[in-house]
């Protein structure tokens, strides 16, 4: 590494010599474009530090009157011309880095051998004007190590940064990551226990003083959860192991309580790429259900957009509210800041709701209803054109009833998909024995030929050893498994996708 380096400092020294000559050169006369021209031309090439006396002989160094001359100040007089009339000075110019200025800011500190620390402090010190100090006055500074490595324990966040002319003390400060949050009394927590590639065991539940979690595996008291971050494996009363942390929405709405059937996440984020819901919109959603599709509308209209969600059965009506709420709190105990409080829950039957929506234009319509074409010609006026409206219905009888309403009540839907969304989840694993150990991996076995073909057998496996021979190399020493899972969710629902379209006018005519 020292041979480069050296190679480069030699190649440094030659260009520095070739700068001393230029400035030995006679000045050219003084013409405010002719010295403006020459002085850009030897600030191009590269500027040298300044010798005893610089500045002495009347000319304008740039520094202001009680300014020591330091980093960006230190160009000589011939380097620097005055400033035209009626023009601003020009901002001083810093000397530019050597090779080995170069390569050291690139790498860390305390990865520098002493050879080179030594070399550079050589280098540095036979340069003029270098005398002031083992650096110089107007060299450039060296990289700080970053904070919370090994050299600088302790340190803020902030990362040293290389200073552009005029911003000589400027520093890149970084944000520090956001702080995790512990558990709290009053958290939903999600438990989950796995045996043997199985999910033994997931239950939510809230933190609360004095609580115990009791399982055919063992109890564990929320006291000896409450204080630690989300993923922290446990021991429960009888040694086996849970897993703790908090709930993703996917996950609340598939372990909540639940009063009809939800609508499952792999449909509603379909729906949601259906609707084209995004911040700011205004959302009709019809049958509130447990609250599965009000949450995920929630979030993703954001605290700009608003979402209104009618359910007729008044215990319908009470467990999405319930959901919704507790959500909310789960989410401010958490995150340590509210969840947009934009969903207005109505309770009464879409079809004679046409008071309640007076004056409003949607975006998007959701519908998850037993007979939605009973409700599309009263909501259908309030959907702003070109807007679509996603029906979510669990058999194909109710497509079927659905586009037959449409037609008759002469509606301006067009039908433009019909989708089933189907998840396959796989297992991808090491094979495993009973007892829990891993599987050999067996060698590849060749084919076996009979006594007659032997001869034309052999042939073959020569010529496969020739050009496949890395092909039946083991790449790994363990054998894996990958195969569909036997516990597969299967059929959910039917999404229809209507948009609401302008049908073209009919103009009259003489020949009509």
């Amino acid at each position: 590494m020292l041979r480069p380096l050296r190679a480069m400092c030699k190649a440094d020294k030659c260009l520095k010599l070739q700068n001393l000559a230029l400035a030995k050169r006679p000045h050219p006369p003084h013409c405010p474009r002719a010295g403006l021209t020459f002085s850009w031309r030897l600030l191009s090439l590269g500027s040298i530090p300044p010798s005893p006396g610089a500045g002495d002989d009347g000319e304008w160094d740039g520094s202001q009157p009680g300014q020591e001359a330091g980093a960006g100040q230190g160009c000589p007089g011939w380097a620097r011309t005055a400033p035209l009339p009626g023009r601003a000075a020009l901002p001083p110019r810093r000397r530019p880095l050597s090779p080995l200025e170069r390569l050291s800011r690139l790498i860390p500190q305390e990865m520098l051998a002493q050879e080179v620390m030594e070399l550079r402090e050589q280098h540095l010190n036979q340069e003029p004007g270098g005398s002031s100090g083992p650096r110089g006055d107007n060299a450039a500074p060296m990289p700080t190590a970053p904070t919370g490595s090994p050299a600088a324990p302790g340190g803020s966040w902030h990362l040293a940064q290389e200073e552009a002319p005029g911003q000589e003390g400027t520093t890149c400060h970084l944000s520090p990551p956001d702080k995790e949050v512990p558990f709290k009394i009053g958290d939903v927590v999600l438990v989950e226990f796995c045996r043997r590639r199985r999910l033994e065991l997931q239950k939510m539940f809230n933190l609360m003083t004095g609580g115990k979690l009791h399982s055919k595996w063992g109890t564990l008291a929320h006291q000896e959860i409450l204080g630690n971050l989300p993923g922290q494996v446990f021991r429960t009363s009888t040694g086996f192991e849970f897993i703790m942390r908090r709930p993703s929405l996917e996950e609340f709405v598939l372990l909540m309580k639940r009063g009809p059937t939800i609508s499952y996440p792999k449909d509603i984020s379909a729906m949601l790429m259906m609707m084209d819901v995004s911040s700011g919109d205004c959302v009709l959603e019809s049958g509130s259900g447990s609250g599965a599709m009000t949450l995920f509308l929630s979030r993703t209209v954001g605290s700009s957009g608003h979402v209104y969600s009618f359910e007729v059965r008044p215990d319908h009506h009470c467990n999405a509210k319930r959901n919704y709420q507790r959500w909310r709190n789960a989410w401010e105990v958490a995150r340590e800041k509210e969840w947009p409080n934009n969903v207005n829950f109505i309770q009464k039957d879409i079809v004679s709701a046409a008071d309640d929506i007076q004056g409003k234009m949607f975006d998007a319509i959701s519908l998850d209803m037993l007979n939605p074409q009973l409700a599309l010609p009263v909501i259908y006026t309030y959907l702003k054109q070109g807007g679509v409206c996603a029906v979510y219905l669990a058999n194909i009888t109710q497509v079927v009833d659905l586009l037959e309403g449409i037609r008759s009540s002469q509606l301006s839907l067009s039908c433009e998909k019909i989708l089933e969304v189907i998840h396959k989840k796989w297992l991808v694993a090491p094979a495993l024995r009973k007892d829990g150990s891993v599987a050999p991996r067996v060698e590849p076995q060749r084919n076996v030929y009979d006594e007659l073909g032997a001869e034309e057998g052999r042939d073959a496996t020569m010529l496969e050893d020739d050009g496949e021979e890395e092909d039946t190399k083991p790449f790994c020493t363990i054998p894996y498994i990958a195969r569909p899972q036997h516990e597969q969710v299967s059929h959910t629902a039917f999404l229809v996708k209507l948009r609401k379209f302008r049908p073209a006018s009919l103009h009259s005519t003489p020949q009509q």
